[in-house]
């Protein structure tokens, strides 16, 4: 199990991203394409950033929609099951928005160079299971408090690589810096669901009523 972050918390490196890029997310239809989280709920591996009685808002977004879709949907499907399955009734709340940066960012990467700059791995702090939240969370509150001119983390996805999650900080992040360019309710629409049942199949998860 890794450690928790040390204190002083070591230097970072930097991973530009430029206004105009694009991004996926699929979420809660009850919230907007460019909605950040209030920092509460389900723990997830970067969220949520509590500090005392503070919580930072946070916004999970992916390169594509297929990386989306396995940081969401497919994410609590263990990858070794004989059987794999995702019954339909998780997939009806959801929408797939696509978003664009309207100003650049600086993101922290945590690629394995980066990682190694800690003397990480990505096991160590990527490939880790919800088992480990708890810890990677404060991970990312360190990174966060150390870094004030950061405005989130970027990784590769543990489940869809090449492509890359991103966790933007939503103290430093507005829904203003953000374009809605699309936002579909993925049960409803025919297109979204025939993609989200190729992805599926890719890696032989079935869909179930």
């Amino acid at each position: 199990m890794i450690n928790t972050p040390p204190s002083p918390f070591p230097a970072s490196n930097s991973h530009d991203i430029k206004a105009g890029t694009r991004f996926h997310r699929v979420h809660d239809q009850r919230f907007g394409s460019c909605s950040f989280k209030p920092g509460k709920g389900r723990p997830s591996r970067f969220a949520p950033l509590v500090s005392g009685s503070d919580a930072v808002p946070t916004q999970y977004l992916a390169t594509d929609y297929e990386c989306a879709v396995h940081e969401t949907i497919f994410h609590d499907v263990p990858i070794d099951e004989p059987n794999k399955t995702i019954g339909i009734d998780n997939i009806k709340p959801l929408a797939h928005s696509v978003i664009e940066l309207k100003r650049d960012l600086v993101l922290v990467p945590l690629f394995a160079p980066d990682l190694a700059k800690w003397g990480l791995s990505r096991a160590d702090l990527i490939d880790t299971t919800a088992a480990d939240y708890h810890i990677t969370a404060q991970w990312a509150l360190a990174i966060q408090q150390s870094r004030p001119d950061a405005h989130g983390l970027i990784w590769t996805s543990k489940r869809c690589d090449p492509q890359q999650a991103v966790l933007l900080f939503g103290d430093r992040v507005a829904e203003t810096d953000l374009t809605g360019i699309s936002n579909v309710a993925i049960y409803s629409d025919v297109g979204e669901m025939r993609q989200v049942a190729a992805f599926a199949a890719r890696v032989d998860i079935t869909l179930i009523l």
